[in-house]
């Protein structure tokens, strides 16, 4: 199960490296930038901000959002109890198609080390 989710961040970070080294390099440069300053601790923890991108991810329905934002908060201390209550909040503001999804979340808490609550 996890291995798929291994291989949606592997291609990602191909692709982002290919970007890194051609002409649109400093988009992305840009875009990291922002997304530090986004993530970093404020008024809300680094935590909470992984758990609303991954909310958002699965919204969305995109595979490799869920996978970088599930590992994103299980390395900033979320548990996996705290993932899928962020998971269901999106089912109640998205319906069916994000609960479809929330599969790929308990594969990434598995990829990603997380499976103490799984």
């Amino acid at each position: 199960m996890g291995a798929s989710i291994t291989k949606l961040m592997d291609d990602m970070a191909q692709a982002n490296q290919r970007i890194a080294e051609s002409s649109a390099g400093d988009y992305l440069k840009a875009f990291r930038q922002f997304s530090a300053r986004a993530h970093a601790d404020g008024a809300l923890s680094r935590k909470h901000k992984e758990l609303i991108a991954l909310s958002i991810g699965l919204s969305k329905r995109c595979e490799r959002c869920i996978a970088y934002h599930a590992k994103g908060a299980l390395a900033q201390g979320a548990t996996t109890d705290e993932l899928l209550e962020a998971a269901f909040v999106t089912v109640i503001m998205d319906g069916g198609p994000a609960l479809a999804h929330i599969g790929l979340i308990y594969e990434s808490i598995e990829a990603f080390g997380g499976a103490e609550n799984a």
